[in-house]
């Protein structure tokens, strides 16, 4: 490197420049954001470059040809040390309150696209990326460049209407110069998109850079000598040193390393070289994002080359592609021989070549040859993609457990040339390539050869070439996906490939389909509703009152808050083995470590090391000596800085004693024996005598597996000593829990902690018992070490260390008539509630297990098992969701049993009212059979059906299904308590609110503030909702049971009833109608009390509901029987929440809770290692919630007019949960198509087990998919 290299980083921020000097290689531009500037805005979740919380935008040089280049990067990703003359913009750069809102920013919550908030900002940002670098994009094109954000809320249809809004063909587009008409955060001027870092805000190219802390030095080259030289240097002894471009890889093998040295290419230009061609040659540092551009370019050149740019948008997602090089991809293979690189698969079937290189030496090789090589102080210089050739094919596949952003079940690559003038003979060796078969293969070179010569229509060519395919596919173990599966995927993709070269001239109709993808068009949606404008603002449709906030950054969450003077972070030391004892722990090295505060384990909990409430089983805070599950906190330890805390943890070694295999399924529980609890049963009629003499009978088993609730904020706390107490800021749902365990772990008393929270990042049941651990080492931690402490986890410890949703299997009887009518059920449950069951919900299971359908004979047991997994909790719907489509599964095999339409089973079947559900509640409110009705004649069901049938009986290797289930859904509003307080304050007549219920994304505090504007008569502005805290609100619920928002409604209510009470006697003096602010001061003067709590509750006289919601929804799907890949072509949703607050919060909980439900049943699966028990899908590229192109391209929601809640005050009902039971209609309607498949196989005409989730991967195993019958 060069003498003059610099040690200082320049880099600008929003328009200001900032000077970093000694950058430490190892930080993030997420956590430099965030920790040193307070741009909090941009959001940290998954550090893996999987989610899409952390955009932010970079302008910087382009060292191809000295022009700049802008777009969107994974900020958590990013390094430091990297930025070095970039312009970087947050979404605070954008807009916010005080200097206005981009119109991206008023869209996305205009829109009602930002639910919880902690996904908006970096929505905003991918969006700001785009249209800066296409202003006018289309609908398709906006809805391509969301691929890498989760969102866990809204089900993304608003989030995708707000941003399509800015499309040129959305007939809504934005003049693109309002886009910029925001202040600026340099002069406070409009923005005219320059700043004062150069011309258009670009810092020109600077020297060589170079910068080291704790061992690891960062190298930043200018030129290639430069580069070569560090390679010398560090290429050769024991040095480890890493190259980095876009520095993605670390998102994905996360232990790679540690590095002493990390060369950064970026300002080399000669490794952004492009030649035209054909060939076309690229240089290793160019992007993915960029590779696809010249591809596109050079595709009238050679078809081939859109082919593979197609291919490689299939690659992670855009932020990913921006920045990760090709060349990274294949150093990734190269390092790791398991990795599926897509870039090896498609490139190595091209014929292409890569350039490696010394100072001295530089050879070409093919990307086989390439993988053996040693790369050891060599570099990838480029890579030389050739052309087509004439009269050749060539495809490129990639099947994904999700549509988007996840890596290949396998992937493959096919090019074969054929003679001239339609001969289908293949004229010389052809090229296929596989990945995620296993570590060894990449051609399938016995294929290749058995073809050459071959004509592709004479008989014996296919059946000959899939013979030999077979016996040289032989899958290995490296991956999570099954070996069977990935065998059977690449046979099917060779077919399909076969059929596109042979042509459909060629083929006979039904196959004809089968080398076409599935395509989904520009999704779409409906929202109907009815509002009284008579009463407004109370069910009034408005937008979350803090959604603007929460898109323009400003919003603050838990690990938001600024830090404290004196405040450390404290990471987690978990077990990485289950059932076992713990052995040793040793902190030496740890404690060594720079940062390093303090390494705390069990003996340093002062009070009782136990989370859980009393009365409850143990759950140690910290282990104390048996290891129950893999992911189990041991130690704590404490640093300065959240990484080195990180750091700390890593660097503790624990040892292990008497390891024992792990129990980690309900089927090892009941071989083992392994149980919590005793059996709980109910029995309603004779279920025994009515089973022996029904018509019929059928007996089964069936499961559903467990999901994570992966809110975007990971749990979170900061606990800070006071002089008197505690003060505990927790992203909890639970606050009256998180007072109370903290005081047990603390021995400090309730009245000394002070628990509150303003808002939380999603919770869906996950922030209410799983906040409890977190929130309890953290005041441990606190309290040893007397100074404010955070504990913030990152993904993978949050998803090992912290509940889940419970796994469950059925096993059942049931006797039923010719008409499908129950007689009787016979109903054994199994509750997997992991090491612990502290959320054991079988008893409540019983008021819905029977959903929506009346049968006189039941047999209800039920067992909770224990395993050495994490324990289990509450997860929308706990357990409600599991016995509804349970109960789903019974109807369609007594219709499979009986050859009848399970619609028509599932309505002869429907409660009326008067009858009595399994727990004995007689029905007074069912109105499902009118709902079910009105279904199927809006959503033209008969007519769908007829359509489906002929599609299926056209289409031998395309499918489609559809499926209509009911929701009955039990609310117990009664079991819950919160209390609220309302004060107005004389000085303006101004009015502020809390309440015991947190804000996770309801929209709780808008619906409050509705309540209480009407009520009160004065303007929503003039009312404030602070955050809930155990002072005003103390002793309330969890909020839960989607039941929090209407109960502190009407809390509101009665405080505002009897304020008003309060205040009439002053207000009739005046004459009855006097302005808002006099009356205040008035009856302030005359010593009115104009503050007022209440605590809304009313026990329950009965076990039983005070009312049911009721549901219908509709789902079409077509599935690719060849993959098991699937399309949810519509779904249409009826449901009944009552009279509603706010119809445009409501629509948005019933279509996040559908398609929350969408990951439940059909992409979100947890893996285990069999001997350690520890979970191998715990981040973003294992673990697939939806994304955008999961959810329905036609989602259609109607909110049931005229239907107030007569057992409501404010006669709204419940919203959050219900919609989310309707959801396993999906899996049914898959399961139709499933079933057309097997029927048309001749294979299997009996009912079979199709369990959740139904993978893409499960779907295709139970088509029974058989080469046999692969023909032309």
């Amino acid at each position: 490197m060069a003498a003059a290299a610099s040690m200082n980083l320049t880099f600008w921020v929003n328009g200001t420049q900032h000077e970093v000097q000694n950058p430490d290689p190892s930080m993030t531009l997420n956590e430099w954001l965030r920790s040193q500037r307070g741009l909090t805005g941009t959001k940290v979740m998954c550090g893996e470059g999987g989610c899409g919380c952390c955009v932010v935008m970079v302008t910087h040089p382009d060292p191809a040809n000295g022009g700049t280049l802008s777009y969107s990067v994974n900020s958590c990703l990013c390094p430091l040390c990297s930025v070095e003359g970039w312009t970087i913009t947050t979404v605070e750069g954008l807009g916010g309150q005080k200097a206005g809102f981009h119109p991206i920013q008023r869209r996305l919550a205009d829109f009602n696209g930002s639910q919880c908030g902690y996904c908006s900002p970096g929505m905003v940002v991918n969006m700001y990326g785009l249209l800066s670098k296409k202003p006018q994009p289309s609908q398709q094109e906006v809805e391509n460049h969301f691929d890498g954000h989760i969102c866990r809320c809204t089900g993304y249809r608003p989030i995708l209407d707000a941003m399509k809004s800015f499309a040129s063909d959305s007939g809504d587009c934005i003049d693109i110069e309002d886009l910029n008409k925001h202040l600026c955060p340099v002069n406070g001027q409009a923005c005219n998109g320059t700043a004062t870092n150069g011309v258009n805000g670009v810092h020109q190219m600077d020297p060589p850079l170079r910068c080291g802390q704790n061992g690891v030095s960062w190298y930043r080259p200018t030129t290639l000598e430069q580069l070569y030289s560090l390679l010398e240097q560090h290429g050769t002894g024991q040095d480890r040193y890493k190259l980095v471009c876009g520095n993605t890889a670390a998102g994905v093998y996360k232990n790679d390393g540690p590095f002493t040295s990390l060369i950064d290419v970026k300002s080399v230009a000669d490794l952004f070289i492009t030649q035209a061609g054909p060939p076309l040659v690229v240089g290793s540092a160019v992007s993915l994002s960029a590779l696809v551009d010249l591809l596109q370019t050079g595709s009238d050149q050679s078809p081939s080359y859109g082919i593979l740019a197609e291919h490689l948008l299939k690659i992670g997602n855009v932020s990913v592609r921006n920045v990760g090089s090709w060349a990274g991809n294949l150093m990734m293979k190269h390092a790791h021989p398991e990795f599926p690189s897509d870039v090896f698969t498609i490139m190595e079937t091209a014929g292409a070549k890569v350039t490696v290189g010394t100072r001295h030496v530089r050879e070409t090789v093919g990307l086989v040859d390439f993988l053996k090589m040693g790369m050891a102080g060599k570099l990838i210089l480029s890579m030389e993609i050739p052309a087509a050739l004439p009269n050749e094919v060539f495809k490129t596949y990639k099947i994904m457990p999700r549509a988007q952003n996840a890596h290949a079940y396998v992937n493959a690559g096919f090019r074969v040339r054929l003679g001239e003038q339609d001969n289908m003979s293949v004229m010389e060796k052809p090229s296929f390539v596989f990945g995620g078969i296993s570590k060894t293969m990449d051609h399938a070179v016995a294929t290749e050869d058995f073809l050459v010569g071959k004509n592709l229509l004479e008989d014996g060519t296919l059946k000959g070439a899939l013979s030999v395919l077979e016996s040289e596919l032989k899958p290995d173990d490296s991956s999570l996906f099954s070996p069977e599966y990935r065998k059977s995927l690449a046979s099917t993709l060779f077919y399909k490939f076969y059929l596109s070269v042979v042509g459909k001239d060629h083929l006979i109709v039904p196959v004809r389909s089968a080398p076409e993808p599935l395509v989904r068009p520009v999704s779409r949606g409906e929202q109907h509703f009815q509002t009284k404008e008579s009463e407004w603002p109370v069910n009034q449709p408005l937008p979350k009152l803090a959604s603007k906030l929460q898109a323009s950054g400003e919003a603050v969450y838990t690990n938001d808050l600024p830090p404290l003077p004196g405040e450390v972070y404290a990471a987690y030391v978990t077990s990485t083995v289950a059932n076992c004892k713990l052995g040793t722990i040793d902190s030496t090295q740890a404690m060594t470590m720079p940062g390093a505060v303090a390494c705390l384990t069990a003996k340093d909990v002062p009070g009782i090391n136990n989370f859980a409430r009393p009365m409850r089983q143990t759950e140690e805070i910290l282990c104390s000596g048996e290891v129950l599950y893999a992911g189990q906190p041991i130690a704590l330890v404490v640093a300065d800085t959240q990484s080195h805390a990180d750091a700390m943890a890593k660097a503790v070694k624990v040892t292990y004693t008497d390891l024992k295999p792990p129990i980690l399924t309900i089927q090892d529980a009941i071989a083992a024996q392994s149980f919590h609890y005793p059996v709980f049963e109910l029995a309603k009629g004779d279920p025994k005598g009515a089973l022996a003499a029904a018509p019929h009978r059928i007996s089964g088993e069936v499961s559903c597996d467990s999901q994570h609730h992966f809110y975007m904020e990971t749990q979170a706390c900061r606990c800070a000593p006071l002089e008197d107490g505690m003060e505990v800021q927790s992203a909890t749902q639970a606050t009256d829990m998180v007072q109370q365990s903290v005081s047990q772990a603390t021995g400090i008393s309730a009245h000394r902690l002070y628990v509150s929270v303003k808002r939380i990042g999603g919770g869906f049941g996950g922030k209410t018992l799983g906040s409890l651990l977190p929130s309890a080492a953290c005041a441990v931690a606190a309290q040893n070490v007397n100074r404010p402490v955070r504990l913030s986890l990152d993904l993978g410890t949050n998803m090992e260390a912290i509940t889940k949703r419970a796994p469950y299997l059925l096993k059942y009887e049931v006797g039923f008539d010719d008409d499908g009518k129950l007689l009787a059920v016979v109903y054994i449950l199994y509750e997997d509630n992991g090491s612990s069951p502290q959320c054991c919900v079988i008893p409540l299971l019983t008021e819905f297990a029977d959903n929506a359908y009346y049968c006189p004979n039941w047999q209800f047991s039920g067992q909770t098992c224990k395993t050495h997994t994490v324990p289990t909790t509450m997860t929308r719907a706990p357990g409600m969701s599991a016995v509804h489509f349970f109960t789903e599964y019974i109807m369609e095999h007594v219709a499979k049993t009986l050859n009848m339409d399970p619609a028509d089973v599932r309505r002869v079947n429907m409660f009326q009212n008067g009858q009595t559900t399994l727990s004995g509640y007689t029905l007074v409110d069912c109105n499902i059979t009118k709902l079910w009705d009105d279904l199927l004649a809006s959503a033209q069901v008969k007519q769908r059906k007829q359509e489906i049938e002929i599609f299926n009986k056209e289409n031998r290797w395309k499918k489609r299904g559809l499926s209509v289930v009911p929701c009955r859904y039990s609310a117990f509003p009664g079991f819950f308590r919160f209390t609220v307080f309302v004060a107005i304050y004389h000085t303006d007549g101004s009015v502020v609110i809390t309440h015991g219920g947190v804000e996770m994304g309801q929209g709780i505090d808008t619906k409050v503030t509705q309540v209480a504007a009407a009520t009160l008569g004065v303007p929503m502005e003039t009312i404030h909702v602070m955050s809930t805290n155990s002072l005003t609100s103390p002793n309330s619920s969890d909020t839960g049971g989607s039941v929090t928002s209407e109960l502190n409604c009407q809390g509101v209510l009665e405080c505002c009833r009897r304020l008003n009470e309060r205040m009439d006697p002053i207000r009739q003096e005046m004459g009855g109608a006097p302005k808002w602010d006099e009356l205040i001061n008035m009856c302030h003067r005359k010593g009115v009390d104009l503050s007022e709590k209440y605590m809304e509750h009313h026990p329950p006289k009965s076990p039983h509901p005070a009312y049911n919601c009721w549901g219908v929804t509709c789902t079409e799907v077509e599935m690719d029987v060849l993959t098991g890949e699937r399309e949810i072509r519509r779904a249409d949703i009826l449901f009944d929440c009552g009279e509603s607050v706010n119809p445009a919060l409501d629509v948005g909980q019933v279509e996040g809770a559908f398609v929350f439900g969408l990951g439940y049943w059909l992409t979100e699966k947890c893996v285990y290692d069999k001997d350690t028990g520890r979970l191998l899908t715990n981040g973003t590229w294992e673990y697939k919630p939806p994304t955008t192109k999961d959810i329905p391209a036609d989602l259609r929601v109607t909110l049931l007019p005229n239907a107030p809640n007569p057992y409501n005050v404010i006669r709204s009902k419940a919203v959050g949960e219900p919609p989310l039971l309707m959801s396993c209609s999906a899996l049914f309607a898959l399961r139709q198509a499933v079933q057309s498949a097997r029927e048309y196989s001749g294979l299997g005409d009996d009912f079979f087990r199709l369990d959740g989730p139904a993978t893409v991967e499960a779907c295709h195993q139970r088509c029974l998919v058989d080469s046999s019958s692969f023909t032309l």
